[in-house]
């Protein structure tokens, strides 16, 4: 592989590992949810009673 190769790899990797930790960070504050949750059969493991 040729050094430009390489470049635009490491790029492509540091993109989606920035999204991927903002992710997760989102979801350790309590977000993550886009919309209401009612309709959702889930909604107890998103947002359990506290």
């Amino acid at each position: 592989m040729n050094p430009p190769t390489i470049i635009v790899g490491l790029l492509v990797l540091a993109v989606v590992a920035a999204i991927v930790i903002g992710q997760i960070r989102k979801k350790r504050r309590g977000g993550g949810c886009g919309c209401g949750c009612s309709g959702c059969p889930s909604a107890g493991i998103c947002h359990p009673k506290k």
